[in-house]
């Protein structure tokens, strides 16, 4: 499978890691370079700080790459990503992807995530779901050439974050995809996993923003549209995370994952079978 990998050319930390990673699972890829906030312009009316229209511009260049190529699907990867074990027997091609697939979600927050009752099976342990609810960040997802060109259509207007726009149930681009998720995942990103940044984040969330009357009525109405499209009111269930695979994060085997912040408070998470730290909300993706 083609994986692209989103990275500043100022960021030579982060392609040093990422490579490291790629390499460890035998898996080759390709430097997408980011487009960086010196270079962004502002986009008119649209809600996003700075740093956030240059980091979905990036995706978006990931998606034409996808959108313009022989393959039916690619990868798309941000440079702080870990992979877990087994990535590279799966990143190596695309046979186990189901034909109806749009995205696949392949990191995990460890956050609360609503997916399918039903999963399919796959080697190694691993198994897909469908992805029914809010499950945040975009450093890790496969995206079939026919999605990547809907999406290119569809956000000529930035009206969102990435992660949003791809996995968030109530916006129209998230909703009228058929999504998966990996299980356990195959990649977190770095801090969630070493329980330090090693990577600071170019890109913070900003406080949380009050939405206009009127969109928080068209979220909840797409929202209601996507569970009644999907036939997913009945047929899903609520996991507390969508557990990691597991990896070697700076020398030292990781068997668990800790969500960055305050690892030494962490407790066991039941679903995953892991220790999780409380997140801290002010933690940028």
């Amino acid at each position: 499978m083609r994986c692209l990998v989103i990275n500043l050319d100022r960021s030579r930390d982060r392609l040093a890691h990422v490579a490291s990673e790629f390499g460890r699972i035998g898996v080759p890829f390709e430097r997408v370079s980011a487009i960086d906030c010196p270079d962004c312009c502002s986009v008119a009316k649209s809600p996003l700080s700075a740093a956030e229209v240059c980091c979905f511009l990036s995706h978006r260049s990931c998606w034409e790459i996808v959108a313009n190529a022989a393959d039916q699907y690619g990868a798309v990867f941000e440079d702080d990503v870990v992979f877990g074990a087994g990535a590279g027997s799966l990143l190596a091609s695309d046979r186990w992807v189901p034909r109806d697939a749009d995205v696949i979600k392949l990191e995990t927050h460890f956050a609360k995530v609503r997916v399918g009752r039903k999963e399919v099976a796959l080697d190694d342990g691993f198994s897909l779901a469908r992805l029914y609810g809010l499950h945040a960040g975009a450093a890790g997802y496969v995206i079939s050439r026919s999605a990547a060109q809907r999406l290119l259509r569809r956000t000529m207007h930035l009206r969102g974050e990435v992660d949003f726009v791809l996995f968030h149930p109530g916006f129209m681009t998230c909703s009228l995809n058929r999504i998966y998720q990996i299980m356990p995942a195959l990649c977190a990103q770095h801090h969630f996993v070493s329980g330090r940044e090693r990577f600071p984040s170019l890109v913070r969330r900003p406080g949380r923003r009050p939405k206009p009357f009127l969109d928080r009525i068209v979220g909840e109405a797409v929202r209601t549209f996507a569970y009644l499209r999907n036939q997913s009111l009945t047929g899903t269930k609520k996991i507390e995370a969508v557990a990691f695979s597991g990896s070697e994060v700076d020398g030292k085997t990781v068997r668990g994952a800790f969500i960055y912040g305050q690892p030494e408070h962490g407790h066991l998470n039941k679903a995953a079978g892991i220790p999780i730290a409380r997140k801290n909300s002010s933690t940028a993706r």
